[in-house]
């Protein structure tokens, strides 16, 4: 009987490890790409440190992209983030996505904080890169980019 429970279990581990939703992100231009491993999360590097992060987090409770953005919005705001213009709305794939921009007070400079939010069923995908404003506009466009490759596979 412990037999067949211990084989049961590698057989079943495998398929249960390739059920978990995994990451796949084209590397914004000029970023390296960090390895993680597991695949719930990804993350790449500018040459100047730029760092371009992206995270899953369940969906719970189940909530339509509209309240997730308008949460993340309403929280950084109670933060103290200065918003820098208004949400932009994106396409990854077939999944809608929003994008903010925020405006941080950091020392004697400004940083620009980016934050991205899509909606995938049980899965909630939060992309974000922030660094001194000169830098990160540097990069604005190929991040812009990259949030369009995010996909679960």
């Amino acid at each position: 009987m412990r037999r067949r429970l211990i084989l049961a279990v590698l057989v079943l581990l495998p398929l249960l490890a390739s059920a978990a939703p995994r990451l796949k992100v084209q590397p914004p231009a000029g970023f390296a790409e960090a390895e993680l491993g597991k695949g719930a999360a990804y993350r790449a590097l500018s040459p100047e440190g730029l760092l371009f992060r992206v995270r899953l987090f369940p969906n719970e409770p189940e909530k339509t992209l509209s309240f997730w953005s308008e949460t993340l919005k309403n929280h950084l705001v109670k933060e103290g983030y200065r918003p820098n213009g208004e949400a932009q709305a994106f396409q990854a794939g077939e999944t809608a996505g929003a994008a903010f921009e925020w405006v941080v007070p950091y020392g004697n400079e400004s940083y620009l904080y980016l934050t991205a939010v899509l909606v995938t069923g049980k899965q909630i995908v939060l992309a974000e890169a922030a660094g001194p404003s000169a830098l990160f506009t540097r990069h604005r466009q190929s991040l812009s980019e990259s949030l369009k490759t995010i996909r679960l596979k």
